[in-house]
């Protein structure tokens, strides 16, 4: 650790798997300067309680109920303004860092215009490994689990929508970076081990195809959130892919996955309830 740059890493948790929230917390606990957990009205609260009290340097903040990935990761990033951290990385629940990861990223703490720092990944579930250039490179959009935030940013206002509740939380947060002249830039280096769903791989006609299984209730969001961001943004290629995936990714559940009636009805009615929602337009 640099000792003249404090770093905050936050974990948000609801009904989390013990054994891996204490993976989780021990490999980043001893990279950083604190930890603190935002726990979203878990049953198993107390359960977590338990482990944290086999660590130091970590908080537990306890939500009476679930309001949603958005509001979790706002109190995360209070909680650095609050306790003056330079940077705040956010992370899943299931997310493991590996060793080395904000050592890596304290070599770019310079780059001009950061909005957010994040890191390559291996998904647990996902067989095909994807291929890591040599150079940090600049992206489009990038999820929350593992990227680092400079405080000073959440506190000019780059918060998280709360009324997104959590599907495209992360988009909807990039796209304002982007738009006010922020970089995303991702390092060369795989820090993460991650999940993407329950995924699994089907064979049609010859190709492989990779689903997600994700319940309805996140159709429900995904879908709803991706007309609010086309509301929010306008019509552009980026806000119509998140629509335009969200149906190729219907469409694969319709063929390969369980409970397919439920997520076409959530699906649908996400579209409907995100047309009718009444969402602010963006203003630079």
């Amino acid at each position: 650790m640099n000792d003249s740059t404090k770093i905050l890493a936050g974990i948000v948790t609801f009904n989390p798997d013990t054994e891996r929230l204490i993976e989780n917390i021990s490999s980043i606990i001893n990279q950083v300067d604190e930890v603190v957990i935002i726990d979203n009205g878990s049953d198993n609260v107390d359960a977590i309680k338990n482990i944290i009290r086999e660590f130091e340097k970590i908080s537990l903040i306890e939500l009476e109920e679930n309001k949603g990935i958005a509001f979790a990761l706002n109190k995360i990033g209070e909680f650095a303004v609050e306790n003056k951290f330079d940077w705040f990385l956010t992370l899943d629940q299931d997310s493991v860092v590996l060793d080395g990861l904000i050592n890596e990223y304290q070599k770019y703490l310079q780059l001009p215009d950061i909005g957010l720092l994040n890191c390559y990944r291996e998904d647990r579930n996902i067989k095909d490994s994807e291929e890591i250039p040599e150079k940090v490179e600049k992206k489009n959009n990038m999820i929350t689990s593992g990227s680092l935030m400079p405080t000073y940013l959440f506190k000019d206002g780059f918060t998280y929508d709360n009324s997104l509740f959590i599907d495209l939380v992360d988009f909807d947060l990039t796209i304002r970076l982007k738009k006010n002249g922020y970089y995303l830039y991702q390092i060369p280096f795989v820090g993460l081990l991650h999940e993407l769903g329950d995924a699994d791989y089907h064979n049609f006609l010859g190709l492989k195809l990779l689903t997600f299984n994700y319940s309805p209730f996140r159709r429900y969001y995904f879908s709803r959130n991706a007309v609010i961001l086309i509301k929010k943004y306008g019509l552009s290629k980026e806000t119509w892919s998140y629509l335009y995936v969200g149906f190729i990714v219907l469409m694969k559940s319709v063929f390969f996955e369980k409970n397919k009636f439920k997520k076409i009805k959530a699906y649908f009615r996400g579209t409907y309830d995100g047309i009718r929602f009444k969402a602010q337009r963006y203003e630079k």
